[in-house]
């Protein structure tokens, strides 16, 4: 799928909204440098594969919005990360991700 507009929320929604409520909150905990607080969010989840499920959707969809913004195919967002294991975040002067 290739974005031309940004997603819409219920785009992103997982059939679940207490998996997608799950997904943000392991994502804050994460951000936050928390393991403690982001175990306490999954071993409590009602469907932690659901909010696995909607946090796959939602670093997709981020992914490609990331490619939309730097204006290159998604496919070489997806093959960046694989060979380097980092987001990339812009593009250098030489073209390069």
């Amino acid at each position: 799928m290739t974005l031309t507009q940004p997603m819409e929320v219920d785009e992103l929604a997982c059939g679940c909204e207490s998996g997608f409520a799950t997904a943000i909150s392991m994502a804050e905990a994460a951000a936050d440098r928390n393991p403690a607080w982001w175990n306490e969010i999954r071993t409590g989840a009602d469907d932690a594969l659901d909010a696995a499920y909607c946090s796959s959707k939602l670093l997709g969809a981020l992914l490609q919005s990331a490619a939309h913004r730097l204006g290159v195919p998604s496919a070489d967002i997806w093959a960046h990360i694989r060979r380097t294991g980092e987001l990339p975040l812009q593009i250098t002067p030489d073209g390069q991700l």
